[in-house]
């Protein structure tokens, strides 16, 4: 890639390979807190879901900042991405298909983490 950082913006997929991508990781093990993610749309914890849970294997990397990527603004919520539940060091933010209605996740307190300890 011959290109600066700054025309290039972080992007994830639970969809599949990026498209736009020229080079692209498959991450696995993300935990998430404070809901539930089924690969698609976050959703709401019942009251027998476990706090935090995995998250499916996603697709990330890094596309140029005029590229549609997979998902529009409006059905993605930007999360977190903490080091440990502790949540002290956020490591980057990923944009996760909510659906709309980003104000509900963030009153959860919606993030991902890397390691449960």
């Amino acid at each position: 890639m011959s290109c600066s950082v700054d025309s290039l913006k972080f992007t994830a997929s639970w969809r599949g390979r990026i498209k736009e991508a020229k080079l692209q990781v498959q991450i696995s093990g993300l935990q998430l807190e404070g809901c539930s993610f089924d690969g698609n749309r976050l959703s709401e914890n019942q009251h027998d879901s476990p706090s935090v849970s995995s998250v499916l294997p996603c697709y990330m990397a890094w596309i140029p900042q005029n590229a549609y990527g997979p998902y529009s603004p409006e059905e993605c919520i930007s999360l977190p991405v903490y080091t440990s539940a502790e949540r002290d060091c956020v490591v980057t933010n990923i944009d996760v298909p909510c659906g709309g209605s980003q104000d509900r996740w963030i009153q959860c307190g919606a993030a991902l983490f890397l390691k449960n300890q």
